[in-house]
Order: structure tokens, then C-alpha cells, then sequence
């Protein structure tokens, strides 16, 4: 046996093995440094920009938001700088590689852009839109949370020259923070506009920050001290709770409020998108296209109670219109065969009886389509299968959907929203119509 091993090839055991390990070697290191150069020699991109998170492409193909790197093959590429308000820059790149070790030890190539911000509106009504669409939302989560969109939006306007219009802009963005996540935003933005700098992290510490940022402005104060969560409750430790426009009962956490009995939930101003979330369906008046409306704050009601109406019909019998109490209903059951004359008649009797301290300041009215959608969308409307009777004349979806008032629209019909249907589905009905399929809430607004 060792006489045959001996003679193999003329080598001896030892030596052939050496051999046969050392070809294995340079037939791994062939792969790992050579092979990988040959396949695929090119470069890694490190990609930068002023300012920081613009969008990086190559041709249609999108690579990152900076800062950012990718690998390219060897060739020539254009690289477009892409940010909302900001120039759009092309810059053309020359990739190179390298053969050896290209791997462990890929080729570099530094790329940088500085863009020129062009439309800073552009950038406040975007941020602003966003971040007010995630006031819309109940609540939030460790896994979700919303992203930073107005201390982003301050990033990116640091070279604005208005601050004065960047600050009120944060300050009507307030008005949309409704959860400790988004008061965090905001009071990070207004520290990075007021200081350039962002505060402490702490939920006490960026409460005392808001404090003292927003210094003697009541209004944002008032409004940061009732916001929900451990920053709102630390607001109103540090800062003692404002005394609230509304001298009714309020709730300190939620902004609810008491009036007459009712439970009426606050609705924030802002810029709220409405219409279909989704795709779009076949028929424009179901399933319209989002779109944006600018509304402004206001109180509305769960449905109006059979036992809430009886009180005004005892005093008005003649709006009785065709209630009927069967021995299966009970009075808190939804009032419903009412006119919209009659739910109009109904909210000048709650106007009547307003406390001293809100008499000549608020009125109750009917909800316009906009507001119905804006609070039944972010999923505080409860569930049920009556229809609203709104307070604007139906309009057709052309006119609607354009930023049209449609409570001026001279229409023959009257607007009603709900039906256990989606928030944005629309339907009219004659005013002077009775059934057992409408009934309808009430807001209370600034007169």
C-alpha cells in the first residue's frame, strides 16, 4: 500500500496532499477575491445631500433617501436628486472597479448634491396635510408609530428666511396633536425653529420645554395642557391648567365637552383629507377621490336621543312630526322620523338654552357634509344604521368635491350622510321629508 501511495504520480503521500490543499485554497481564494471582480467589478455609491432625506435615482430605478450607499456595476450612470420644494439635480457619475478583492473590499465613490429650496409652501402644505392626517388616527403603537413630519419639514426650511411663517405653521399644526407621539414632533420642530437644537427626550423634560418655548401664547398652551397622555398631563402640572375658552364641563384629557346634558366630542381645525382612501370605484358620487378640506374646530354630538327630543317637543308639540315610542323602544333609543326643518328647529332650541357663559358665543347647528365625514373618518363615529340629515343642500359631485360651499348651493334637496354606509358615501333627501330612516346629531361652533 505504501509502495503504490509512494509512486502516485511520482510524489509522496505528503508532498501530493500539500499540493491537493494548496489547489483547494487558490481555488477558494480564486472565488472570494478574483471571481466576484470578474462576475460583477463595479463600485459601492456612497450617496449625500444637503438637505438630508432627498430621494436618490438612477434613471426610473429608485436607490434611497440620503444618506444612503448602493453597489453599481462598472458604467456611466445619471443620478437625479429628487425633495419636495427643492431643485431637482441631475449629476452624472463614472463607476469604476476593480478585479481584486472587489468583495471584502469594494471600490468607493463619494456623491453629494446640495439642492436649492425653490418652494417652501410646497413643503408646509404637505407636512402640514400629513401630519394632520395622522391626528385622524385613535392611537399608536411601539411597532407603529407616525413618522416626524413637521421637525422634517423644519430641517428642510432651515435656510427659509420667514420664520415667522414656519412658526405659524407649527402652531396650527398644534391644533392636530392628539397623542404623545405627534406632541413630540411638534415640541422637536418648535425647539429646532426657536433654538436650533432639539430638546431632551423625556416626557417631562419635553414638556417643560414646551412650556417654556411657547411661552406666553395661552391658546397653544390651553391646547398642549388637554391633549391626552403623560405629556399633556405634565403640561398641565408645570404650567397649571389654562382656563379653557369653554367655561362647560370639559374634559381635560380627550377635549370632550358637556353641554346640556350632551356628550359632544371636539373635532381639531385643520386640513382633513376626505373621500375614498382606496381605489377608486366605479361610480364618482360613491367612491369619490381624496381630497383636502380646511375645517375648523367644532363640538358634535352622538345621534339625538328620543328621550333629548321629547324634551323639545313637550315644549314645541308641533314638531312631534311621526315619533313613535312601540313598547320595545326605549328612550335612548336614536330619534328618527324627524324633518330636517324639524332637526334645524331642534338646534335653535339648544341655542336657546345655552349656559350664560356660552349664550352669544356658540350656536348649534346642523353638521355640514365636511365635518360629518372629517369625525366619522377617524373612526369616532359609532356604529349604527340611521342616516344624518347635514346642514348644506345636496350638491352634485363636480361642484362638491371642488372646494365649492355647497351650504350656499342652491339645491332642492338636502345633503344626509351615514346609514351604516362608509364615511364617505353621500345622499339627499327633500327637507320636508319624514321617515324612520333618518335621524341626526348636532354641533356646537363659534357664532
Amino acid at each position: 500500500m505504501d509502495v503504490k501511495l509512494k509512486n502516485f504520480l511520482g510524489m509522496k503521500p505528503g508532498k501530493y496532499l500539500f499540493i491537493l490543499y494548496s489547489i483547494l485554497l487558490l481555488a477558494i481564494l480564486f472565488f472570494l477575491l478574483v471571481y466576484p471582480g470578474l462576475k460583477n467589478s463595479g463600485s459601492v455609491v456612497i450617496f449625500s445631500s444637503d438637505p438630508d432625506g432627498t430621494s436618490v435615482w438612477s434613471g426610473s430605478t429608485y436607490v434611497g433617501a440620503t444618506p444612503c450607499r448602493a453597489f453599481f456595476p462598472k458604467g456611466n450612470y445619471t443620478i437625479a436628486f429628487k425633495k419636495n420644494g427643492f431643485e431637482e439635480k441631475e449629476v452624472p457619475i463614472q463607476v469604476k472597479g476593480r478585479v481584486f478583492c472587489s468583495k471584502l473590499l469594494p471600490k468607493k465613490l463619494k456623491v453629494s448634491a446640495q439642492l436649492a429650496l425653490t418652494q417652501p409652501d410646497a413643503i408646509i402644505q404637505n407636512a402640514y396635510t400629513e401630519f394632520a392626517t395622522y391626528g385622524l388616527i385613535n392611537s399608536f403603537s411601539e411597532r407603529y408609530q407616525p413618522q416626524p413630519v413637521l421637525t422634517e419639514a423644519v430641517k428642510a426650511l432651515v435656510k427659509y428666511q420667514d420664520k415667522a411663517k414656519i412658526e405659524a405653521f407649527l402652531l396650527e399644526a398644534l391644533k392636530n396633536a392628539y397623542s404623545d407621539y405627534l406632541l413630540k414632533d411638534f415640541i422637536n420642530a418648535y425647539a429646532l425653529l426657536k433654538e436650533g437644537k432639539l430638546p431632551a427626550q423625556g416626557n417631562n423634560d419635553l414638556a417643560a420645554a414646551a412650556i417654556r418655548l411657547l411661552g406666553g401664547r395661552s391658546d397653544a398652551l390651553c391646547h398642549l395642557c388637554a391633549c391626552p397622555g403623560k405629556i399633556g398631563e405634565a403640561a398641565a402640572s408645570l404650567a397649571g391648567t389654562p382656563q379653557p375658552a369653554l367655561v362647560a364641563s370639559i374634559d381635560p384629557k380627550t377635549g370632550g365637552l358637556t353641554v346640556l346634558g350632551m356628550e359632544l366630542t371636539e373635532v381639531s381645525a385643520g386640513t382633513y383629507i376626505l373621500g375614498h382612501q382606496g381605489k377608486n370605484g366605479p361610480f364618482a358620487e360613491a367612491d369619490p377621490a381624496p381630497y383636502t378640506k380646511q375645517i375648523t374646530k367644532f363640538y358634535i354630538s352622538e345621534q339625538i336621543t328620543k328621550d333629548a327630543f321629547s324634551k323639545f317637543v313637550k315644549a314645541y308639540p308641533k314638531w312631534a312630526e311621526k315619533i313613535e315610542y312601540s313598547t320595545e323602544s326605549t328612550d335612548k333609543e336614536h330619534v328618527s322620523n324627524v324633518s330636517w326643518y324639524g332637526a334645524q328647529a331642534y338646534c335653535q332650541y339648544l341655542t336657546d338654552q345655552l349656559p350664560a357663559d356660552l349664550k352669544g358665543k356658540y350656536i348649534f347647528r346642523l353638521p355640514t357634509e365636511y365635518e360629518w365625514e372629517a369625525y366619522a373618518q377617524g373612526g369616532k363615529d359609532s356604529p349604527q344604521t340611521l342616516w344624518d340629515w347635514c346642514g348644506n343642500w345636496y350638491a352634485p359631485a363636480e361642484v362638491f368635491y371642488k372646494d365649492n360651499v355647497p351650504e350656499t348651493y342652491p339645491g332642492a334637496e338636502k345633503a344626509v350622510r351615514g346609514g351604516g354606509k362608509q364615511a364617505w358615501v353621500r345622499g339627499c333627501q327633500s327637507p320636508d321629508w319624514v321617515t324612520p330612516f333618518i335621524g341626526f346629531r348636532v354641533v356646537l361652533v363659534e357664532k
